[in-house]
């Protein structure tokens, strides 16, 4: 039977983002049920989809290419 939560760390590694980013993206509530046991946060393998990691925002730089 699998846990129902993953590590951040464990999300930091499928994911290929930096064990900080993930920590930050749980304080802002980028991940749906992600909580705080002590010192280590737990997000729901519900809210993660290794096959799309969330997406960073578009800078202003690639939306003004877009819209040429």
């Amino acid at each position: 039977m699998q846990e129902p939560y993953y590590t951040a760390e464990a999300v930091s590694k499928m994911l290929h983002i930096h064990i900080a980013s993930i920590r930050r993206m749980c304080v802002q509530g980028k991940f749906e049920g992600a909580r705080k046991f002590g010192r280590a946060w737990y997000i729901p393998r519900t809210s993660i989809d290794p096959a799309s990691p969330p997406q960073k925002p578009a800078t202003p730089r690639a939306l003004k290419e877009s819209s040429e």
